[in-house]
């Protein structure tokens, strides 16, 4: 604050936070579990092309 211009913001007043909603924690671990999903399916396809499992197009 130079010059005694402007207003100090508080960090700790709820304006300043953001709060997230419960839609939004669920869809943030949705997304992890698809992406966990899908490693493994790909890990498992993989795995079954390479022991000769699947046959490959």
């Amino acid at each position: 604050m130079k010059f005694g211009m402007g207003t100090l913001d508080d960090m700790n007043h709820l304006k300043n936070k953001r709060i997230r909603f419960v839609a939004d924690l669920l869809q943030d671990q949705f997304g992890l579990a698809l992406v966990c999903l899908e490693n493994v399916v790909r890990g498992t396809k993989c795995g079954a092309v390479r022991h000769k499992l699947i046959l490959t197009p």
